[in-house]
């Protein structure tokens, strides 16, 4: 018998060995390759996300992820929407797609159907592509592993949403039906378009938004005009609409986050001490702020409709009429304005006046007035028992014309009048003032209401001295200066 030889060279092994042998280890490196993908990005998910909702999610939704594979980096953005990242895409979707026929392998042709499955969403899908030449041998698959096949019809071709759209969001967000019933609801929300403004599976904005928030208000809201004013409200300026707004819906008008004081009070505290005092203005009391100021940008400062006193006169018409007449203080020029003697908010003085009585007019007229008023007979006469604050048809600003306006504190009988047997000095305006060259009045010659350094409130001369009347009534013959005598 020839003897069996000790060592058989490789090249004299059968070839049939040598290349099973090869395509067995090609294919243990490649399904080796394909699990370490696939372990890598799965692993790569879970610490991106902290937890295992992305292998969750990814299992849930893999048979829809197969054809919309678009949507798998959704999964990475900041704010994912809770349905499509843990739940079924059937939560909002109807499935769809014609009748499939599935067969259920055994063995490693199952696991490797499976792992073919998982991976179908990876860029790793193009190695399959190359691989995968579409032609199989006999000997691939053993036929006996066929478990079983299975048809599973779908009745839609297209998918819809399980229900309409202004009513779908409602089953996870039930806790916003209430806002539907505030008096004041946002455009998209009361007619359910919540995807104008959030974008139902994933964003890179908060809550879901299509986009910024402070670049997604003016996609609808035209603010370009308010923004080129003069004036513009800073949170206004810095977009910020929702520090004043609600998004969704309001008891307040302009669908505000709270009634208008308490919303501009956050920024305006100096404002806000002003609701503690005992005069109120109505806009200011009957939370009307938008009533004389615009919210987002003015042409007036600070922040008004209109400019003063046309403002004021909006509330104040017969005001306006005052301003008319023949003496009047000069309100809507450089020199004054209404908010130069009235606080448009609030005070403790009425009228809604800075300060009380004189005070308030000796702000403009403290000189030469205060210092002889406020010694003289008149100390205790507030301005406006004289004068009226805003016009008059007797100047200056008079109440009344003189003597009448004098008469409502000095009794008339002492003057013009004949008691115990002789005239008092006449005051009449038919009488005439050789001296002041005007209708004789009390204060055309002889006294000053305001006040002198003389007693009783003479111009030129102290009682009884005659100075006074010889201003008027000379005694020289011949060259009379008014009335001889």
């Amino acid at each position: 018998m020839p003897e069996t030889p000790e060592h058989v060279e490789p090249q004299d092994m059968p070839n049939g060995a040598g290349n099973r042998r090869g395509r067995g280890v090609f294919a243990a490196v490649l399904l080796l390759l394909l699990l370490l993908c696939a372990v890598t990005t799965i692993t790569q998910s879970y610490v991106s996300k902290g937890d295992d909702e992305v292998i969750r999610s990814v299992t849930q939704n893999l048979e829809c992820l197969q054809c919309h594979v678009e949507l798998i980096p959704e999964f990475s953005r900041s704010a994912v929407h809770q349905p499509f990242m843990l739940e079924r895409c059937t939560t909002c979707h109807t499935p769809h797609g014609e009748i499939v026929t599935e067969t259920v392998l055994e063995g490693l042709a199952q696991t490797w159907n499976r792992i073919r499955t998982l991976v179908e969403w990876l860029p790793l899908k193009l190695v399959l592509d190359v691989f995968d030449t579409g032609e199989q041998s006999a000997g691939d698959y053993d036929p006996d592993r066929v478990k079983s096949e299975t048809t599973t019809e779908v009745k839609d071709r297209t998918s819809e949403l399980v229900l309409p759209g202004n009513e779908l969001c409602w089953m996870c967000h039930g806790d916003l039906g209430p806002q539907l019933s505030e008096p004041y609801t946002h455009a998209p929300f009361g007619n359910g378009n919540c995807v104008d403004c959030h974008n139902p599976h994933a964003s890179d904005f908060e809550a879901i938004l299509v986009m910024d928030v402070r670049d997604l208000c003016i996609t609808c809201h035209r603010v370009g005009p308010e923004m080129e004013r003069d004036q513009v409200h800073p949170s206004f300026a810095a977009r910020v609409c929702l520090d004043c707004h609600h998004p969704h819906a309001s008891q307040w008008r302009g669908i505000l986050v709270d009634r208008q004081r308490n919303l501009c009070f956050t920024c305006h505290p100096s404002v806000a001490r002003l609701s503690n005092m005992g005069v109120q203005h109505q806009p200011f009391l009957y939370d009307n702020c938008t009533g004389c100021h615009e919210p987002h940008g003015s042409n007036y400062l600070p922040l008004l409709i209109k400019n003063q006193p046309a403002l004021c006169y909006d509330c104040h018409p017969s005001i306006a009429q005052d301003f008319l007449k023949a003496s009047h203080h000069p309100v809507g020029t450089i020199s004054l304005n209404c908010s130069d003697c009235h606080d448009p908010h609030a005070t403790n003085y009425a009228g809604l006046l800075y300060d009380e009585d004189n005070d308030i007019c000796y702000a403009c007229h403290r000189v030469p007035i205060q210092a002889t008023y406020d010694v003289s007979a008149h100390r205790n006469t507030p301005c406006w028992r004289c004068h009226t604050p805003h016009g008059s048809d007797w100047a200056p600003l008079l109440q009344a014309p003189q003597p009448q306006v004098c008469f409502t504190c000095h009794e008339r009988r002492h003057f013009d009048d004949r008691t115990g047997g002789y005239w008092n000095h006449p005051v009449r305006p038919v009488f005439y003032d050789v001296n002041a060259k005007e209708q004789l009045s009390c204060s055309s010659t002889c006294h000053d209401p305001h006040g002198t350094k003389q007693n009783y409130m003479l111009r030129y001369y102290n009682f009884p001295l005659d100075g006074n009347c010889l201003i008027c009534h000379s005694v020289v013959p011949g060259n009379i200066v008014g009335v001889d005598f």
